[in-house]
């Protein structure tokens, strides 16, 4: 089964402030059917750690046209579209109870030795399905790179890897860098504001009790606005975030 889809209830704890899901919550569903469908297809962690491999998100760009509502039901599908370069991709769509779009997204994931965590080429089985959506797409372009954070003012929001931040594979899971970096935006922001393009480059691992300094574009009245959270101890980017941001009609 190639294409794959599941139905996820917007529980309160899904959401935000505003009462519409959250954007790492959003992240969580996607995760979750991605690690899901890679296992039905007999490519999950269960499977490449037999050979002591496992799967790390690498990019993803997330165009959200709408995020539902407390209590909403809704759809999320996805399917494998084959290998790119280093990368598997990965796409994802989410619906509403009506079947019209939400959001659609474009990951692309590399596999890691779990002893060395040095990235290794995909698994050749993977090419395969390279051939089977060749004009199905979620958006029109893989995940691609993000540029530095710009010289300029900068706020700095400092915070500590906590257990609960830590995933299976002992790092830090790639939905709480999202949440995080939501933490650095003032209430009346979110309250008037959506975001409409998320975009995220995962660049190195975060560990529990590693410090973090999230540094933000100043300002939040800007449309777009770029994260990049660095490890205290030795200067390590860990992850950088572009968010466009649109007026929210509710």
């Amino acid at each position: 089964m190639l294409i794959f889809e599941r139905k996820y209830p917007v529980n309160v704890f899904d959401t935000d402030i505003t009462g519409r899901l959250s954007p790492g919550a959003l992240f969580n569903y996607f995760q979750d059917l991605a690690g899901r469908h890679a296992s039905q297809l007999g490519f999950g962690r269960e499977h490449l750690m037999t050979n002591g491999f496992f799967w790390v998100l690498s990019r993803m760009t997330v165009k959200i046209e709408r995020m539902p509502l407390t209590w909403d039901e809704v759809t999320v599908r996805t399917w494998p579209r084959g290998t790119d370069a280093i990368y598997a991709i990965r796409d994802l769509e989410m619906y509403d109870g009506e079947d019209r779009r939400l959001a659609g997204a474009s990951s692309s994931w590399v596999i890691v030795d779990y002893a060395t965590r040095k990235v290794q080429r995909p698994d050749k089985a993977l090419s395969f399905l390279n051939r089977q959506f060749p004009e199905q797409k979620a958006l029109d372009a893989n995940a691609g790179k993000i540029p530095p954070l710009a010289a300029g003012d900068h706020q700095i929001t400092r915070l500590k890897a906590k257990l609960d931040d830590i995933d299976v594979n002992l790092h830090v899971n790639n939905a709480r860098y999202i949440h995080w970096v939501m933490n650095c935006y003032e209430p009346e922001f979110i309250s008037l504001h959506t975001p409409d393009m998320i975009e995220v480059n995962y660049l190195s691992e975060g560990h529990r009790d590693d410090m973090v300094n999230i540094i933000t574009d100043a300002g939040d009245e800007r449309s777009t606005v770029i994260h990049s959270v660095i490890r205290e101890n030795d200067r390590t980017e860990l992850c950088r975030i572009r968010i466009h941001w649109r007026e929210s009609k509710i």
